[in-house]
């Protein structure tokens, strides 16, 4: 009947439902819209009207699609995804979808309505039809937010707008266009993988098109250039959305390190450095991120609302005051968070620990992918010096975490380690992260031979000098087989080297007159006492050394192992425990609240009185006593681990106990306590602070006059170091680990308050008492007066001026030339 009828005049009719049941409303797309959502049958038809419209105004725009769209289309095309999404999903979401997608990309795009991922075609990435290249700005954006509202309110399938908008950035030159498409997908990818609802079989489609993107771009030889280029730009779109999924810790499987290893192996040079950057920074990237989330945290508690301009009412003076607790509760959180111990309760094991992910670590084949980059680097003739360095960097950190061997490695290096060499620093870093405990000898003899030629010498500046003393001191560290002496000399090679003069030489330095050198040399001598000790001369060997030395210490040979005995770390944690419990017992502060606060300088201690370094009574007594007086001085007598008798009151010293006790003692340890999170933290503090020791020269001298001073077990707070709160990654080597340092005794931070406090010192010279000097007034005169003077009218003659030049040479030795600051 027309009772019933419904009459749609263009988009501003009017309805009648007959005998005025419902009163008459104006059909504009918004409020047809609602009528959609709340009754989606009984509007049905004046939405397929207005479907209807659209197709029409498209086929129009079919014609010229490059003209500017009118209003009215871009509010269909918005009206059809909100409602169709919304009010009619399943089909007729498809269908529209399918009309959007190809207004965008062609009609080639309706293969993609399946929700595989196989049914995405890798070739049609770069290429669109002609009338998609010529669509208007305002068409393809108003089409894309349309079909993003659609996959938000999931009518659509992630993978079945993936290719789409890969197409789109790899073709469309359109920069706005290409961020929102990005911005939606990791986005989407997010969302996706929210707790609780993470769905691992769209990962895998998802990873798999990404992976079939980055690796068959530039597969097309034959094909035009415009189809290459837009390859590369989907290659290099696809390699930064894995790298910031892994960064937002989205996607942090091996699956997607997979990816970024093909990345890697890439001809395109963009995509190759992107994936290379991203295994050699994502731990700082992803550390910053989270100091970054840490600090906003407490930026927000720290915020007050004091109320200031605002009424004092008794509710806002409570909200202040819980503010302010609030604030004093995080504060006191952050502090303690380092230090306080954990409940069997709140351990969740060693895993819980791990705060990085270590991309590099997840490789699934390191070997191969090295020597797949290590080709190209030496096939790479027009490539530039910065990538080189770039996939040098990657190649040695890959040999040095995964203790791999790539032989030809070490030659090419030797080519890089010119004096004159740019960034020589970095690659003699470098060289050192390729070094391991597999690698053979002979290799690293070859790199310690071109060292020491072209940086260890005389002819060399000082700089070069402490940089190659201590970059060879970082490659005899990571390879002590090198020190080993062989015994028979059928296994001469042809880069064999005399070791124990190349030591001695090393040594020698010591007395060097410039203070970065002898630094390094210390550094050195320090190293080989521990190392090996018989490898020095008697004056070198100090106490200690010339005590291991009696007891047969030398490194292991090539080949050898040696078993653990324990956890590393339990010997110098049971050192630090006893002798906090001694300091209880003789009423020290040793408290359970500051307990954890010695950790570090206990650890340090337990590394200074390793160190053995030769202070300054140590090189003016071994300046006297010739080597084979110092062989056959009385060593320090070992504590034997067996005879010590058992006591809560003994410390344990573990600079009086031989490699053997220290065995025995960290295997009792191990057998006999569980370990928590905390005691590994403990641990691996401990450990590395005795390694950062063993480094440094000076360590021995403070912790000998810190004993002297009865401060045996001094309790520090963390702020003791300025490198604690650094990020160490495993396996890395810094350039500035090996420059020469030349700086001075590290301050705590009391003494660096107090020297705040005390303020600057002036590093002007002395001033002169007294007025100007003459020839400061002589600047100020006006020239007219001194025009016909004699020292102006001989100016430039020769006697004159030979005269003068000699008398201004010796007024360069006088006070006034020593004034930092003229007056004017």
């Amino acid at each position: 009947t027309v009772d019933n009828e419904t009459t749609v005049m263009g988009g501003s009719g009017t309805v009648s439902t007959g005998a005025g049941t419902k009163v008459g409303v104006t059909l504009k797309l918004p409020q047809l819209q609602n009528l959609c959502k709340r009754d989606p049958e009984g509007y049905k038809e004046d939405y397929e009207a207005q479907i209807r419209r659209l197709e029409s105004e498209l086929a129009v725009l079919a014609l010229q699609p490059n003209t500017e769209p009118s209003k009215s289309l871009v509010e269909l095309i918005q009206f059809a995804a909100a409602v169709s999404s919304s009010s009619y999903k399943g089909e007729e979401s498809n269908r529209i979808a399918a009309i959007l997608l190809n207004l965008l990309v062609g009609s080639s795009s309706s293969a993609s309505s399946n929700n595989t991922a196989t049914s995405a075609s890798i070739q049609n990435v770069s290429s669109m039809p002609t009338a998609a290249l010529q669509l208007h700005k305002e068409v393809r954006k108003t089409c894309v937010s349309a079909l993003i509202l659609m996959r938000n309110k999931g009518a659509l399938q992630p993978i079945q707008l993936l290719e789409s908008f890969f197409r789109i950035m790899a073709t469309v030159p359109d920069k706005g266009l290409r961020t929102q498409l990005y911005k939606h997908i990791v986005n989407d990818v997010r969302n996706i993988n929210k707790k609780g609802k993470r769905d691992e079989k769209v990962n895998r489609s998802i990873q798999s098109f990404l992976h079939r993107v980055v690796t068959s771009h530039g597969t097309g030889d034959n094909g035009p250039e415009q189809q290459e280029s837009a390859t590369n730009v989907a290659a290099k779109r696809a390699t930064d959305m894995v790298c910031e999924l892994y960064r937002r810790r989205v996607w942090t499987d091996d699956r997607t390190v997979a990816i970024l290893a093909s990345a890697v192996e890439s001809k395109s040079t963009p995509v190759m450095t992107r994936a290379i950057r991203f295994f050699l920074g994502i731990e700082e990237k992803m550390a910053e991120d989270s100091k970054e989330k840490e600090q906003n945290l407490m930026d927000e508690r720290n915020s007050i609302d004091f109320h200031l301009h605002s009424k004092k009412t008794k509710a806002h003076a409570r909200q202040v005051e819980r503010q302010v607790k609030n604030r004093k509760k995080a504060i006191k959180k952050k502090e303690d968070s380092e230090w306080t111990e954990i409940s069997p309760e709140e351990d969740k094991g060693v895993e819980a620990a791990k705060k990085l992910f270590p991309a590099i670590e997840l490789l699934r084949d390191p070997q191969g992918l090295a020597e797949a980059v290590f080709k190209k680097l030496r096939t790479a003739g027009s490539t530039k010096y910065e990538t080189k360095v770039l996939m040098i960097n990657f190649v040695t950190r890959l040999v040095g975490n995964h203790e791999l061997l790539l032989l030809p490695l070490y030659p090419f290096l030797q080519k890089y380690m010119g004096g004159q060499q740019r960034d020589v620093t970095a690659v003699l870093a470098y060289t050192v992260q390729a070094c391991h405990e597999q690698v053979p000898p002979d290799e690293v003899h070859g790199i310690l031979k071109t060292i020491a030629h072209n940086f260890i010498a005389e002819r060399c500046s000082e700089e070069q000098m402490a940089v190659g003393i201590n970059a060879a001191r970082a490659i005899c560290s990571r390879v002590p087989s090198v020190l080993s002496v062989e015994e028979s000399d059928e296994s001469q090679s042809t880069t064999a080297m005399d070791v124990e003069a190349f030591t001695r030489d090393l040594a020698g330095f010591s007395n060097h007159r410039d203070r970065s050198v002898s630094i390094a040399a210390k550094a050195w001598t320090n190293f080989i006492r521990e190392t090996f000790p018989g490898l020095l001369q008697g004056k070198h060997r100090g106490l200690k050394g010339t005590a291991l030395h009696k007891a047969g210490a030398k490194p292991l040979r090539y080949g050898q192992t040696k078993a653990a005995t324990g956890v590393e770390g339990a010997d110098l944690l049971a050192e630090y425990e006893s002798k906090k419990a001694l300091k209880k017992q003789q009423g020290g502060n040793g408290s359970d609240e500051d307990s954890d606060e010695g950790d570090w300088e206990e650890a340090m201690n337990d590394a200074e009185d390793e160190q053995g370094e030769p202070d300054d009574d140590g090189d003016n007594n071994a300046d006297d006593n010739t080597e084979e007086k110092s062989e056959d001085e009385e060593a320090p007598t070992l504590v034997d681990l067996d005879k010590q008798e058992a006591g809560e009151a003994t410390p344990v010293d573990i600079s009086k106990m031989s490699a053997e006790d220290r065995d025995k003692l960290k295997q009792d340890v191990s057998s006999t306590r569980i370990f928590s999170a905390k005691d590994f933290e403990k641990m691996r503090k401990l450990v590395a602070r005795e390694n950062r020791a063993k480094r440094d020269p000076r360590e021995n001298a403070r912790r000998k006059r810190a004993i002297a001073r009865g401060e045996d077990y001094d309790e520090l707070s963390d702020d003791d170091s300025e490198d604690e709160d650094a990020l160490h990654i495993n396996g890395v080597v810094n350039p500035e680990d090996i420059m020469a340092t030349a700086r001075k005794k590290r301050q705590n931070k009391q003494e660096r308050l107090e020297k705040v406090l005390a303020g600057r010192q002036k590093f002007e010279g002395k001033q002169r008492d007294g007025g100007s000097t003459n020839i400061e007034k002589k600047r100020t005169k006006n020239f007219l007066m001194t025009k016909y003077s004699f020292e102006n009218r001989s100016k430039g003659t020769g006697k004159g001026s030979l005269a003068k030049k000699r008398k201004d040479s010796r007024k360069q030795l006088t006070h006034d030339a020593k004034k930092r600051r003229r007056k004017v």
